[in-house]
């Protein structure tokens, strides 16, 4: 059963340094927060609004404001009722210039869901379904506590690696970090990561930086016995130019079911993570 957060956890604030304004900080049971800062103020903004929200866990931190947005948080959002989800609004605004070249503000309202286990906002919605509220005793975001009622399906829309893969070369940074919170290097998806860093040179850095723990947590470990040809998958028509040398020690990320391949990842002289397929025969 998990234990819920009290009040006073849950509708908090902390005197963090922006200004004479306190940031705003909600809490999860499972000790992670959420740190609404740099209040803003105006003549658009209300008297709850931030301009940067971070997520903390375990000591880190992670910004996961998005761009071009502003919050609204008075510090009453209550986590969902297994303590895991968050609901936070934001706005986009700005000026409009008219035909006759007259400037009127507008902006438009979101509605965000955030993964309070480890920051992923699992989805990023405008419209009706920004004025649902949990309901139940299951994190379930609805209209009203009516059976019947309608519901949003947040969970659906959490994004993951391979959802991405037609945008690989012109996907951001701030785009990849949420994907990286969201659906974390695994076995499933490793190899996906590993195109997006060839495919997007900008990104190469931030994706090896991530692909290194993942290869680090892996204790099986085996020895190319003889010359072995590096393929993109477990198929002939994948072969690639590169190879390893007898010698060579790598990570065995997961085996093909027919056993004939070997999904292995290989760390080089200078620290930069290789992920790749080699036929099984090529291994001791």
């Amino acid at each position: 059963m998990i234990k819920r957060p009290s009040a006073r956890l849950i509708l908090c604030s902390l005197l963090f340094a922006t200004g004479s304004h306190a940031d705003v900080v909600i809490h999860s049971p499972a000790g992670t927060t959420l740190t609404f800062s740099q209040k803003k103020t105006g003549e658009h903004y209300g008297s709850d609004a931030w301009g940067k929200i971070l997520f903390s866990s375990r000591g880190t931190q992670a910004d996961i404001t998005q761009e071009e947005r502003y919050y609204s948080e008075d510090g009453s959002s209550h986590v969902s009722p297994s303590g895991r989800y968050l609901v936070v609004n934001s706005v986009s605004g700005g000026d409009l210039v008219q035909e006759d070249g007259s400037v009127t503000y507008t902006d438009r309202a979101y509605c965000s869901v955030v993964d309070m286990h480890n920051g992923c906002i699992t989805s990023d919605w405008s419209g009706e379904a920004c004025g649902y509220s949990w309901v139940g005793d299951q994190d379930r975001l609805a209209s009203s506590a009516r059976p019947d009622a309608e519901a949003f399906n947040f969970t659906s829309m959490r994004p993951t690696i391979k959802a991405v893969k037609t945008d690989f070369a012109v996907i951001n940074t701030h785009q990849v970090m949420n994907i990286l919170r969201c659906d974390a290097p695994a076995k499933n998806n490793v190899s996906d990561y590993q195109q997006l860093a060839k495919t997007n040179k900008a990104l190469t850095g931030l994706i090896n930086g991530h692909l290194l723990p993942f290869l680090n947590r892996i204790h099986d470990v085996s020895t190319v016995g003889t010359r072995a040809v590096l393929f993109t998958d477990a198929a002939d028509n994948s072969k690639t130019r590169a190879y390893l040398v007898a010698g060579d020690r790598v990570k065995v990320i997961q085996r093909s079911s027919d056993r004939q391949w070997v999904n292995i990842g290989y760390v080089n002289a200078k620290g930069v993570p290789l992920i790749a397929w080699v036929k099984a025969q090529t291994l001791d």
